[in-house]
């Protein structure tokens, strides 16, 4: 068997992927009930304009690319590996929305619209995201996991269940019998 460990400690990705995954959902719905609602584009190479909301230009695309940024983080904050993988991949897509608006000068590919303020929300939230997903879990150690196995007790002969880990050499069936410890009566 492989050996294999579990880490024990403190994560700290879980709880800040969870927070920027709420606050993204809440600025994706509450820039639909206040800010731009049209679901309007002119792909690829279009201009796409929407309302603003707290200073950022949304349309109705832009405020489901924060939804459903905030929920993917949110769905992957509670596990140490889901949160991190969803912060490495929510940071990776924001960072890319953030560098095609910014080169495109107005949107992003005609889908998403976004102003100055809308680039510097993706930028910050990606590059913070894209951190998060570096970061370990703190304050544990690694233990071994242990196998338990039935084996043969040496007297009576009678299976009992024994604690044995993974590092001690595991007999295989053939080994187990070549070498009876059973009397041969």
């Amino acid at each position: 068997m492989a050996d294999r460990t579990k880490q024990k400690g403190t994560s700290l990705v879980k709880a800040p992927a969870g927070l920027i995954g709420l606050a993204l959902v809440a600025l994706g719905v509450t820039g639909l009930i206040f800010g731009g609602q049209g679901f309007t584009t002119d792909p690829v190479d279009g201009i796409v304009n929407g309302e603003k909301w707290l200073g950022l230009e949304l349309n109705g695309w832009s405020n489901l690319l924060f939804i459903g940024a905030g929920a993917v983080l949110l769905l992957g904050a509670p596990l140490h590996w889901g949160a991190k993988g969803m912060s490495l991949l929510v940071g990776l897509t924001l960072g890319a929305a953030s560098v095609i608006a910014i080169s495109d000068g107005d949107d992003v590919f005609g889908i998403f619209a976004a102003n100055g303020p809308t680039e510097l929300v993706w930028g910050v939230a990606a590059a913070v995201l894209l951190l998060l997903a570096l970061l370990p879990r703190v304050g544990g150690r690694k233990e071994q996991e242990t196998d338990t196995r039935l084996v043969d007790e040496p007297r009576s002969g009678r299976p009992v269940r024994q604690r044995r880990t993974e590092r001690e050499p595991v007999a295989d069936d053939a080994d187990v019998g070549s070498r009876s410890t059973r009397d041969p009566r």
